[in-house]
């Protein structure tokens, strides 16, 4: 404890290296302002990116899903929804399985520093997350709609529309939020790895022991995350 409240108090010889009080330059927040916004837009381009990719894995990672899709009891059948559950189980694993940092280094190799990079390492390990999570949300839902449209000759976009998506459409916006609060957060380090927003003044400030700052930043971040809560 006692060293935790020294660093916090900061080194007396070094000018800034306090975290209070917080650096207030209007420059300095100005730059922080417009960073910040840049998190979130990154998070946003982002969600939407992994939305788009993860509801179709959801759906072929989902068993009650896939027997919508592909109706049939034959061999036949049973080979190809086994194939696209596994294939979809794979592509899935595999995006959330590697950290946002880890995803983002690979993308900064691939396309360059700024926002891309940060862009494509949150929507891919999102879209990776929200498929596991919607495909729980798929598979908890009443069968009954399902069977009652199924009986009376209903296609399957048809039997999807009208009785899957009303029954989990309130644990998709659950889940998307949540995801689209987590990728601010996670936005907010990716800049470590020169992936643009906020984070690049975070790691900068850190390394030069410019506490004041990082406190300010910590603040913007902080109330960010609130405000969108």
């Amino acid at each position: 404890w006692g060293y935790m409240v020294e660093y916090i108090g900061g080194n007396p010889n070094i000018e800034g290296s306090s975290y209070f009080p917080p650096n207030f330059n209007a420059a300095d927040l100005s730059a922080y302002f417009w960073a910040m916004l840049e998190t979130v837009q990154m998070a946003i381009v982002a969600l939407v990116m992994s939305v788009v990719i993860a509801i179709p894995l959801s759906y072929i990672t989902s068993r009650n899903i896939l027997l919508i899709l592909v109706p049939g009891k034959s061999l036949f059948h049973q080979a190809i929804r086994q194939s696209l559950y596994a294939i979809g189980t794979f592509i899935a694993n595999i995006f959330r399985s590697v950290n946002e940092l880890v995803w983002a280094l690979i993308f900064v190799s691939a396309v360059g520093l700024g926002p891309m990079a940060g862009i494509l390492a949150l929507g891919i390990h999102t879209a990776g997350v929200l498929s596991k999570l919607l495909s729980e949300g798929n598979e908890s839902i009443d069968p009954g709609p399902v069977e009652a449209l199924t009986n009376s000759g209903a296609g399957f976009i048809k039997v999807i529309a009208f009785a899957v998506v009303p029954q989990t459409m309130p644990h998709f916006v659950s889940m998307i939020l949540y995801r689209f609060e987590s990728d601010v957060r996670s936005a907010s380090i990716l800049g470590f790895v020169g992936a643009g927003g906020i984070g690049f003044y975070l790691f900068d400030k850190l390394r030069g022991f410019e506490n004041g700052h990082v406190c300010t930043i910590l603040i913007f971040i902080i109330v960010t995350v609130w405000a969108l809560d």
